[in-house]
Protein backbone atom coordinates (compact mmCIF):
# COMPACT_ATOMS: atom_id res chain seq x y z
CA UNK A 1 0.00 0.00 0.00
CA UNK A 2 1.32 3.35 -0.75
CA UNK A 3 1.99 5.91 1.71
CA UNK A 4 -0.44 8.44 2.06
CA UNK A 5 0.82 11.56 1.78
CA UNK A 6 -0.93 14.20 4.23
CA UNK A 7 -1.55 18.00 3.70
CA UNK A 8 0.50 20.27 5.60
CA UNK A 9 -1.76 21.65 8.06
CA UNK A 10 -1.77 25.24 9.50
CA UNK A 11 -3.41 26.75 12.63
CA UNK A 12 -6.83 26.78 11.23
CA UNK A 13 -6.52 23.39 10.21
CA UNK A 14 -5.47 22.15 14.13
CA UNK A 15 -8.19 24.41 15.31
CA UNK A 16 -10.87 22.39 12.91
CA UNK A 17 -9.40 19.02 14.02
CA UNK A 18 -9.21 19.81 17.57
CA UNK A 19 -12.43 21.27 17.77
CA UNK A 20 -13.76 18.07 15.76
CA UNK A 21 -11.87 15.54 18.68
CA UNK A 22 -13.80 17.45 21.14
CA UNK A 23 -17.11 17.03 19.24
CA UNK A 24 -17.46 15.01 16.18
CA UNK A 25 -21.06 16.11 15.47
CA UNK A 26 -20.02 19.65 15.15
CA UNK A 27 -21.79 21.45 12.04
CA UNK A 28 -20.06 23.26 9.38
CA UNK A 29 -21.64 26.75 10.89
CA UNK A 30 -20.21 26.22 14.10
CA UNK A 31 -16.67 24.98 12.75
CA UNK A 32 -16.86 28.47 10.68
CA UNK A 33 -17.55 30.39 13.80
CA UNK A 34 -14.81 28.83 15.56
CA UNK A 35 -12.35 29.43 12.71
CA UNK A 36 -13.59 32.96 11.77
CA UNK A 37 -13.94 31.61 7.88
CA UNK A 38 -17.11 31.06 5.79
CA UNK A 39 -18.76 28.30 5.64
CA UNK A 40 -18.11 27.29 2.31
CA UNK A 41 -13.95 27.89 3.59
CA UNK A 42 -14.49 26.13 6.38
CA UNK A 43 -16.19 23.09 4.49
CA UNK A 44 -13.43 23.02 1.83
CA UNK A 45 -10.78 22.79 4.64
CA UNK A 46 -12.67 19.72 6.91
CA UNK A 47 -12.93 17.93 3.02
CA UNK A 48 -9.21 18.74 2.23
CA UNK A 49 -8.72 17.30 5.94
CA UNK A 50 -11.00 14.09 5.46
CA UNK A 51 -9.66 13.38 1.56
CA UNK A 52 -6.05 13.63 2.51
CA UNK A 53 -6.41 11.19 5.41
CA UNK A 54 -5.52 13.63 8.09
CA UNK A 55 -9.16 12.72 10.09
CA UNK A 56 -9.59 9.61 9.38
CA UNK A 57 -13.48 9.58 10.57
CA UNK A 58 -15.87 10.01 13.07
CA UNK A 59 -16.95 7.59 16.13
CA UNK A 60 -19.05 7.70 19.58
CA UNK A 61 -17.59 7.42 22.32
CA UNK A 62 -19.65 5.10 24.57
CA UNK A 63 -19.78 4.36 28.36
CA UNK A 64 -18.38 0.36 28.55
CA UNK A 65 -20.57 0.40 31.71
CA UNK A 66 -23.62 0.89 30.28
CA UNK A 67 -23.00 -1.95 26.94
CA UNK A 68 -22.22 -3.97 30.38
CA UNK A 69 -17.94 -4.34 29.95
CA UNK A 70 -17.25 -2.60 33.10
CA UNK A 71 -13.81 -4.97 33.92
CA UNK A 72 -11.18 -2.61 31.86
CA UNK A 73 -7.61 -4.05 31.36
CA UNK A 74 -3.99 -3.19 29.90
CA UNK A 75 -1.92 -6.53 28.95
CA UNK A 76 1.36 -6.80 28.07
CA UNK A 77 1.39 -9.96 25.48
CA UNK A 78 4.79 -11.62 24.85
CA UNK A 79 4.84 -14.13 21.73
CA UNK A 80 6.45 -17.08 22.17
CA UNK A 81 9.40 -17.36 19.86
CA UNK A 82 8.81 -17.89 16.33
CA UNK A 83 5.67 -17.70 16.18
CA UNK A 84 3.85 -16.05 13.31
CA UNK A 85 2.84 -11.88 13.78
CA UNK A 86 0.10 -12.08 11.24
CA UNK A 87 -1.77 -14.96 13.18
CA UNK A 88 -1.32 -13.45 16.19
CA UNK A 89 -2.41 -10.24 15.25
CA UNK A 90 -5.30 -11.83 12.98
CA UNK A 91 -6.43 -13.42 15.98
CA UNK A 92 -6.64 -10.24 17.89
CA UNK A 93 -8.52 -8.60 15.80
CA UNK A 94 -10.90 -11.43 15.92
CA UNK A 95 -11.67 -10.72 20.14
CA UNK A 96 -14.76 -8.85 21.21
CA UNK A 97 -13.21 -7.96 24.38
CA UNK A 98 -10.32 -6.60 22.83
CA UNK A 99 -10.81 -3.00 22.22
CA UNK A 100 -7.44 -1.59 21.36
CA UNK A 101 -3.31 -3.22 20.41
CA UNK A 102 -0.25 -1.63 19.67
CA UNK A 103 2.78 -3.75 18.65
CA UNK A 104 5.54 -2.04 20.33
CA UNK A 105 9.03 -2.07 21.64
CA UNK A 106 11.01 -3.39 24.75
CA UNK A 107 9.67 -6.39 26.92
CA UNK A 108 6.08 -6.74 25.42
CA UNK A 109 5.66 -7.67 21.64
CA UNK A 110 2.03 -6.37 22.18
CA UNK A 111 0.12 -3.93 24.60
CA UNK A 112 -3.52 -4.97 24.43
CA UNK A 113 -6.64 -2.76 26.09
CA UNK A 114 -9.19 -5.24 26.85
CA UNK A 115 -13.25 -4.42 28.18
CA UNK A 116 -14.66 -7.69 29.80
CA UNK A 117 -17.80 -8.06 31.09
CA UNK A 118 -16.27 -10.14 34.30
CA UNK A 119 -12.84 -11.01 35.75
CA UNK A 120 -13.87 -14.95 34.43
CA UNK A 121 -14.11 -13.36 30.92
CA UNK A 122 -10.95 -11.34 31.21
CA UNK A 123 -9.24 -14.72 32.42
CA UNK A 124 -10.71 -17.07 29.50
CA UNK A 125 -9.12 -14.09 26.86
CA UNK A 126 -5.83 -14.37 28.49
CA UNK A 127 -6.08 -18.14 28.89
CA UNK A 128 -7.07 -18.59 24.85
CA UNK A 129 -4.05 -16.22 23.78
CA UNK A 130 -1.49 -18.43 25.35
CA UNK A 131 -3.46 -21.66 24.31
CA UNK A 132 -4.80 -20.58 20.69
CA UNK A 133 -2.54 -17.47 19.52
CA UNK A 134 0.93 -18.34 20.38
CA UNK A 135 1.54 -16.04 22.89
CA UNK A 136 4.26 -17.14 25.49
CA UNK A 137 3.73 -14.98 28.40
CA UNK A 138 1.10 -11.81 30.11
CA UNK A 139 1.33 -9.30 32.22
CA UNK A 140 -2.00 -7.92 33.43
CA UNK A 141 -2.95 -4.71 35.09
CA UNK A 142 -6.77 -3.74 35.92
CA UNK A 143 -7.29 -0.26 35.22
CA UNK A 144 -8.75 1.61 38.31
CA UNK A 145 -9.45 4.82 36.57
CA UNK A 146 -8.76 6.60 33.40
CA UNK A 147 -7.45 10.40 33.49
CA UNK A 148 -8.74 12.11 30.94
CA UNK A 149 -6.26 13.42 28.32
CA UNK A 150 -6.16 15.18 24.45
CA UNK A 151 -5.78 12.78 22.50
CA UNK A 152 -4.24 14.89 19.58
CA UNK A 153 -1.71 16.96 20.52
CA UNK A 154 -2.03 19.81 18.28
Amino acid sequence: MPAVEHPVIDDIDRTIIRSLVQDGRLSVRRLAEIVSLSTSATSERVRRLEESGAILGYTARVAPEVVDRPVDAVVGVRARPGADSESLEAWIAQQASIVEAVHLTGPHDYLLRLRCRTTMELDGVLMAMKSDAGVADTETRIVLRAIPVDPVPL
